[in-house]
Protein backbone atom coordinates (compact mmCIF):
# COMPACT_ATOMS: atom_id res chain seq x y z
CA UNK A 1 0.00 0.00 0.00
CA UNK A 2 2.68 2.59 0.77
CA UNK A 3 4.19 2.01 -2.68
CA UNK A 4 0.87 2.66 -4.45
CA UNK A 5 0.09 5.60 -2.16
CA UNK A 6 3.34 7.29 -3.09
CA UNK A 7 2.74 6.61 -6.76
CA UNK A 8 -0.76 8.13 -6.67
CA UNK A 9 0.43 11.16 -4.73
CA UNK A 10 3.13 11.89 -7.31
CA UNK A 11 0.66 11.48 -10.20
CA UNK A 12 -1.82 13.79 -8.46
CA UNK A 13 0.90 16.42 -7.85
CA UNK A 14 1.97 16.28 -11.52
CA UNK A 15 -1.65 16.71 -12.68
CA UNK A 16 -2.10 19.73 -10.38
CA UNK A 17 1.13 21.35 -11.57
CA UNK A 18 0.19 20.76 -15.24
CA UNK A 19 -3.29 22.21 -14.61
CA UNK A 20 -1.95 25.37 -12.97
CA UNK A 21 0.69 25.76 -15.67
CA UNK A 22 -1.89 25.40 -18.42
CA UNK A 23 -4.16 28.01 -16.81
CA UNK A 24 -1.30 30.42 -16.22
CA UNK A 25 0.05 30.12 -19.76
CA UNK A 26 -3.41 30.44 -21.29
CA UNK A 27 -4.05 33.61 -19.34
CA UNK A 28 -0.59 35.03 -20.02
CA UNK A 29 -0.72 34.31 -23.73
CA UNK A 30 -4.25 35.68 -24.15
CA UNK A 31 -3.16 39.15 -23.00
CA UNK A 32 -2.24 41.09 -26.11
CA UNK A 33 -1.64 44.71 -26.92
CA UNK A 34 -4.79 46.49 -28.12
CA UNK A 35 -4.91 47.04 -31.81
CA UNK A 36 -4.99 50.55 -33.21
CA UNK A 37 -8.66 51.31 -33.18
CA UNK A 38 -9.89 54.47 -34.81
CA UNK A 39 -13.06 54.33 -32.73
CA UNK A 40 -11.03 54.84 -29.54
CA UNK A 41 -9.10 57.74 -31.06
CA UNK A 42 -12.30 59.39 -32.27
CA UNK A 43 -13.93 58.90 -28.87
CA UNK A 44 -11.15 60.89 -27.24
CA UNK A 45 -11.92 63.85 -29.47
CA UNK A 46 -15.69 63.61 -29.18
CA UNK A 47 -16.34 65.53 -25.98
CA UNK A 48 -19.95 66.11 -25.18
CA UNK A 49 -20.59 69.81 -24.83
CA UNK A 50 -22.92 70.45 -21.90
CA UNK A 51 -24.57 73.84 -22.22
CA UNK A 52 -23.49 76.38 -19.62
CA UNK A 53 -25.95 77.28 -16.90
CA UNK A 54 -27.61 80.63 -17.55
CA UNK A 55 -29.45 82.98 -15.22
CA UNK A 56 -33.24 83.02 -15.44
CA UNK A 57 -35.48 86.03 -15.11
CA UNK A 58 -36.14 86.75 -11.44
CA UNK A 59 -32.90 85.15 -10.25
CA UNK A 60 -31.52 86.47 -6.97
CA UNK A 61 -28.02 87.82 -6.45
CA UNK A 62 -26.83 87.44 -2.85
CA UNK A 63 -23.82 89.61 -2.01
CA UNK A 64 -21.97 88.77 1.24
CA UNK A 65 -19.25 91.17 2.37
CA UNK A 66 -17.04 90.11 5.27
CA UNK A 67 -15.30 92.97 7.07
CA UNK A 68 -12.03 91.73 8.57
CA UNK A 69 -11.41 94.48 11.14
CA UNK A 70 -14.79 94.15 12.87
CA UNK A 71 -15.64 90.51 11.96
CA UNK A 72 -19.05 91.52 10.65
CA UNK A 73 -20.87 90.32 7.56
CA UNK A 74 -23.30 92.33 5.53
CA UNK A 75 -25.61 90.42 3.22
CA UNK A 76 -27.49 92.19 0.46
CA UNK A 77 -29.98 90.57 -1.93
CA UNK A 78 -31.31 91.84 -5.20
CA UNK A 79 -33.15 90.53 -8.24
CA UNK A 80 -31.05 90.52 -11.42
CA UNK A 81 -31.44 93.25 -14.00
CA UNK A 82 -32.90 92.40 -17.39
CA UNK A 83 -29.44 92.73 -18.94
CA UNK A 84 -28.20 89.79 -16.81
CA UNK A 85 -30.91 87.35 -17.92
CA UNK A 86 -29.19 84.51 -19.78
CA UNK A 87 -25.79 85.42 -18.36
CA UNK A 88 -23.36 82.54 -17.69
CA UNK A 89 -21.06 82.15 -14.69
CA UNK A 90 -17.98 83.20 -16.67
CA UNK A 91 -19.77 86.29 -18.00
CA UNK A 92 -20.89 87.24 -14.49
CA UNK A 93 -17.33 86.76 -13.17
CA UNK A 94 -16.15 89.37 -15.67
CA UNK A 95 -18.90 91.81 -14.63
CA UNK A 96 -18.44 91.28 -10.88
CA UNK A 97 -14.64 90.91 -10.85
CA UNK A 98 -14.27 92.11 -7.22
CA UNK A 99 -16.49 89.24 -6.04
CA UNK A 100 -15.98 85.48 -5.79
CA UNK A 101 -18.92 83.40 -7.03
CA UNK A 102 -19.52 80.65 -4.46
CA UNK A 103 -22.80 79.31 -5.83
CA UNK A 104 -24.31 79.61 -9.30
CA UNK A 105 -27.71 78.24 -10.26
CA UNK A 106 -30.25 79.60 -12.75
CA UNK A 107 -32.34 80.93 -9.85
CA UNK A 108 -29.67 82.16 -7.41
CA UNK A 109 -26.08 83.35 -7.34
CA UNK A 110 -24.02 83.80 -4.17
CA UNK A 111 -21.10 86.22 -4.32
CA UNK A 112 -18.63 86.89 -1.51
CA UNK A 113 -15.74 89.22 -0.82
CA UNK A 114 -13.51 90.22 2.08
CA UNK A 115 -12.63 93.81 2.90
CA UNK A 116 -9.81 94.71 5.28
CA UNK A 117 -11.85 97.43 6.95
CA UNK A 118 -14.79 97.90 9.31
CA UNK A 119 -18.39 97.78 8.15
CA UNK A 120 -20.57 100.88 8.01
CA UNK A 121 -22.83 99.55 10.81
CA UNK A 122 -20.70 100.90 13.68
CA UNK A 123 -21.30 104.21 15.43
CA UNK A 124 -19.85 105.84 18.48
CA UNK A 125 -20.19 109.08 20.36
CA UNK A 126 -17.00 110.93 21.12
CA UNK A 127 -15.58 114.37 21.62
CA UNK A 128 -14.02 116.42 18.86
CA UNK A 129 -12.93 120.04 19.06
CA UNK A 130 -14.56 120.29 22.49
CA UNK A 131 -18.03 119.21 21.32
CA UNK A 132 -20.01 115.95 21.60
CA UNK A 133 -19.85 114.31 18.18
CA UNK A 134 -21.39 111.30 16.41
CA UNK A 135 -18.98 109.16 14.40
CA UNK A 136 -19.42 106.23 12.10
CA UNK A 137 -16.75 103.62 12.82
CA UNK A 138 -14.94 102.20 15.82
CA UNK A 139 -13.04 104.36 18.32
CA UNK A 140 -9.32 104.30 17.68
CA UNK A 141 -9.56 102.34 14.41
CA UNK A 142 -11.38 104.38 11.83
CA UNK A 143 -14.13 106.91 12.00
CA UNK A 144 -16.09 109.32 9.87
CA UNK A 145 -17.67 112.40 11.41
CA UNK A 146 -21.46 112.19 11.04
CA UNK A 147 -22.69 115.06 13.21
CA UNK A 148 -21.11 117.51 15.60
CA UNK A 149 -23.53 118.75 18.25
CA UNK A 150 -23.62 122.08 20.00
CA UNK A 151 -23.05 120.35 23.37
CA UNK A 152 -19.77 121.46 24.92
CA UNK A 153 -17.76 118.67 26.52
CA UNK A 154 -16.86 120.99 29.42
CA UNK A 155 -20.54 121.22 30.42
CA UNK A 156 -20.87 117.43 30.87
CA UNK A 157 -20.61 115.57 34.15
CA UNK A 158 -17.08 114.29 34.75
CA UNK A 159 -17.95 110.59 34.34
CA UNK A 160 -19.94 111.25 31.11
CA UNK A 161 -17.06 113.26 29.66
CA UNK A 162 -14.53 110.49 30.48
CA UNK A 163 -16.72 107.87 28.73
CA UNK A 164 -17.12 110.06 25.64
CA UNK A 165 -13.40 110.81 25.49
CA UNK A 166 -12.79 107.06 25.07
CA UNK A 167 -15.73 106.73 22.68
CA UNK A 168 -19.14 105.28 23.55
CA UNK A 169 -20.09 102.59 21.03
CA UNK A 170 -23.76 102.65 20.01
CA UNK A 171 -25.82 100.60 17.57
CA UNK A 172 -27.40 103.31 15.41
CA UNK A 173 -28.26 106.98 15.01
CA UNK A 174 -31.56 106.52 16.90
CA UNK A 175 -29.62 105.57 20.03
CA UNK A 176 -27.49 108.68 19.51
CA UNK A 177 -30.60 110.89 19.57
CA UNK A 178 -31.68 109.38 22.92
CA UNK A 179 -28.24 109.80 24.46
CA UNK A 180 -27.97 113.35 23.10
CA UNK A 181 -31.28 114.22 24.70
CA UNK A 182 -30.07 112.79 28.03
CA UNK A 183 -26.86 114.82 27.89
CA UNK A 184 -28.74 118.11 27.49
CA UNK A 185 -30.88 117.60 30.59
Amino acid sequence: MPKNFLKYTVILAVIIVIGFSYGYLKTFLSITEPKENNDVKNAEHEVIQIPEIRLKAGARLIYTTYYIKCNDEIIEEKIIDEKLIGCTKSQLEQLENDWEITNFTPEEVSLTRQINDICPNHYFIGIQDGYVTLFQGIPGIKSILIEQTDILADTLREDDRLILEKGLIIKDEQEFLKIREGLTK
